[in-house]
């Protein structure tokens, strides 16, 4: 079974005023990631990051619950 997961990265950081080359920047990671980050496509997000990448920006935003950037959809 594949989960389908939408992303809500790119609308956090834009209420936050956080630019995507900013937090590639500061997780060591290319803009277009972040950019496919942050795009769904009819409703689930074209892609993920790694788990690896995601300890970063969480750490990074300092968001403590997953759900503010991602969600699972149905």
């Amino acid at each position: 079974m594949k989960i389908k997961v939408r992303s809500k990265l790119g609308i956090y950081l834009k209420s936050k005023g956080i630019s995507k080359t900013w937090l590639a920047e500061q997780i060591e990671a290319e803009r277009s990631q972040v950019s496919n980050w942050c795009k769904n496509i009819d409703g689930v997000a074209k892609s993920t990051p790694s788990v690896g990448y995601l300890i970063r920006i969480m750490n990074v935003l300092n968001v403590h619950d997953i759900a503010e950037l991602f969600e699972e959809v149905s």
